[in-house]
């Protein structure tokens, strides 16, 4: 920097926090005086000019930014080859906390040895104009930029996270040795040609130390001056972080305001990252993701998100937290009430609770629990197999090994999970009481809740314990799968589109694929229903009842002044492309067929074919007569099968013979 001074609006008191040297009506900006709040003295000028020489062997070339504590100046080190490091120095040579902080650095950041985290060579002493000495760290130099955007400018959500997810680990690895790193933020991050680091340790601490805590503000935790640095403070500059990188952050008086905006764009694209950042910055530590690991974890699930919302391909992942979808719900809806040609009766296109807590993911075994290791033997395919086995496991039938299995949660989550299996809400309930008196209300717990309230119909209560879940685990589908269909029993718009979240993620959940098209076709959108089946792969087991479905979807539940004769041939198109001796489609020929004969009455065709005959009256007649025909030959009830021979021959087009 050829002219280094701190700007007007970054000049803090480094002991109250106050505004301090900035200009007025009356004065210009001053970068050395007395703070008129505590009587605290400041300087934001360099201690050091180029060409000085600290502790005999780094010379110094000029300063190349400022920090929380200090300028930060560019070095070269004399005894390793010219090789250039960097300076940090303090806020203030007079400040006796400052340099407490500073010695505290030499004490344990130079054994701090993490590939994104920048090195700790040396520790010296300068005396300052005053003949005082002031305390500088050496490090290494890391060429590069930092993360910090030109303002007005912001990082795509996608780009933003991967940075992010590079950090996390040098984080985590500053947690698991007791260290809170304290500032983080775009400026303190560098983009090297290999990878990112964390530059600029000055605010580095032991977990829960009081005292000397430094920070910037607008990224620093507000309960931080009552606990001391914790995970969950570190944890709140992360969120902070990315919502400055990504979001239109409001300023108020040089610093970021607290929160997030409620009108920014980006949050209302990106619905699981609003909730991430929501929960990352929670007033309340507690609420705050419990390790970089577990925000890591989410994290990865929000990617996941956003970069198939953004590309239009899918990226699905494994959970680690919960099992994938037990079995599908759904699927056979809008194709099953053509049974009727098959067996006569009525099959009203409903979706019901027990259907998709059969089906929908439950939380894997937590690997923590003390009874985990015995409890893992004892999931059973059956769910009353699975309560004999932990009833023998609660009775002390299997070896425990010492293992108190009074003090697993898991035991009476899994007895829940299992009753829930079998309908018996009221006795999974009691298990849950019994557990939420014992251990509060894990986000385990509260799952099996929504699911016993999904079973008793009460989805206001069911969307509640779902939400608090999703709340709590931004980046997985499960919850979203069962907002979407506790939605759809509700017959509420308001989370049904977590199906076409989760679709477009992973395809491999075929429920929410058929959900999806189910809510698009009842909103009037067939097409894009009829696109959403054609994204069900050919390698799925239910590519072919897509394929029926979508062409049901064309045709069922509309007048035929809405049907047109290009629905009608896309359908059918649909259908031959499908050999007959699949299930169903015979079925779905007759269905296609008899629209097409009822359309013709009150329209005219261009002429074409359509499965094998004219498109004509006469045509049409025929060919529904054939597929009645050939259902009734493979009709099982005896009136079923005069029934449709009847209707077969009340259809026949008319002979003069």
């Amino acid at each position: 920097m050829t002219n280094p001074v701190v700007e007007e609006s970054k000049r803090f008191c480094w002991n109250c926090g106050k505004p301090v040297g900035r200009s007025t009506t009356d004065s210009p900006a001053q970068s050395e005086g007395i703070c008129p709040t505590c009587g605290s003295s400041f300087s934001f000028l360099p201690q050091l000019n180029p060409g000085d020489v600290i502790a005999g062997q780094y010379a110094i070339k000029g300063c190349i930014a400022h920090g929380g504590l200090g300028w930060i100046y560019l070095a070269v080190d004399r005894n390793v080859n010219d090789r250039p490091v960097v300076l940090k120095g303090l806020v203030h040579s007079g400040d006796a906390e400052a340099q407490n902080i500073a010695m505290a650095e030499r004490r344990f950041l130079a054994e701090v040895a993490h590939p994104s985290i920048v090195k700790i060579f040396n520790f010296v002493e300068h005396p300052d104009q005053h003949g005082n000495p002031v305390g500088y760290i050496v490090m290494e130099y890391v060429g590069g930029t930092s993360l910090k955007q030109p303002k007005g400018n912001a990082l795509p959500v996608a780009q933003a996270i991967a940075y992010m997810l590079e950090i996390l680990p040098a984080l985590g690895f500053l947690h698991s040795v007791g260290l809170t790193y304290n500032d983080l933020k775009p400026e303190n991050i560098m983009i090297t040609e290999e990878q990112l680091k964390l530059i600029d340790l000055g605010a580095v601490a032991s977990i829960n130390a009081y005292g000397n805590l430094y920070g910037t503000p607008g990224y620093q935790a507000p309960e931080i001056s009552k606990t001391g640095p914790t995970v969950a403070s570190d944890i709140y500059t992360v969120g902070r972080t990315l919502a400055v990188l990504t979001l239109r952050m409001p300023t108020r008086k040089g610093r970021y305001k607290d929160g997030l905006p409620s009108d920014d764009p980006v949050l209302a694209k990106y619905d699981s990252y609003h909730r991430f950042l929501r929960r990352a910055i929670d007033p309340d530590p507690s609420a705050r993701f419990g390790s970089a690991e577990e925000m890591a974890t989410q994290l990865v699930g929000v990617l996941r998100e956003v970069v198939a919302l953004d590309s239009g391909t899918p990226r699905p992942g494994m959970s680690t937290l919960f099992s994938p979808s037990r079995s599908t719900f759904g699927v056979d809806l809008l194709v099953a009430h053509t049974d009727v040609y098959v067996d006569g009766l009525a099959h009203p296109p409903s979706l019901t609770a027990p259907d998709i807590v059969t089906a929908l993911q439950v939380p894997l075994l937590d690997p923590t629990d003390v009874g985990a290791a015995i409890l893992q033997a004892t999931v059973l395919s059956q769910p009353i197999q699975t309560l004999e086995s932990l009833k023998a496991a609660r009775l002390g039938r299997i070896d425990a090994d010492g293992v108190d299995l009074t003090e697993s949660v898991e035991l009476p989550l899994m007895e829940a999970r299992a009753l829930l299996d079998l309908g018996d809400v009221a006795k999974a309930n009691s298990k849950l009481d019994q557990l939420e008196d014992r251990v509060g209300t894990p986000w385990r717990l509260t799952w099996y809740r929504g699911m016993a309230a999904l079973l008793n119909g009460d989805y206001d209560q069911a969307t509640k314990h779902f939400t608090a879940v999703l709340d709590f685990l931004p980046g997985e589908i499960a919850p979203k799968m069962a907002l979407a269909a506790t939605a759809e029993l509700a017959g509420d718009e308001k989370n049904l589109d977590f199906y076409r979240t989760v679709w477009s993620t992973d395809n491999s959940v075929i429920s929410a694929g058929y959900g999806l098209a189910r809510t698009l076709a009842a909103r009037g959108e067939r097409a894009e229903a009829v696109r959403m089946l054609d994204n069900v792969p050919p390698t799925s087991r239910h590519f072919t009842t897509a394929r029926l479905t979508s062409a049901v979807t064309l045709l069922s539940g509309r007048t035929l002044s809405e049907v047109t004769e290009d629905d009608i041939r896309e359908a059918a198109r649909r259908v031959e492309a499908l050999p007959e001796t699949e299930p169903r489609v015979l079925q779905i020929r007759a269905l296609v067929l008899g629209t097409a004969l009822d359309w013709i009455k009150s329209n005219h065709s261009t002429g074409h074919h359509i499965l094998g005959v004219p498109f004509t009256k006469r045509g049409l007649r025929q060919g529904v007569e054939r597929c009645l025909r050939a259902l009734a030959r493979r009709a099982t009830e005896r009136a079923h099968r005069y029934a449709l021979v009847d209707l077969a021959n009340a259809t026949r087009p008319t002979s003069l013979l």
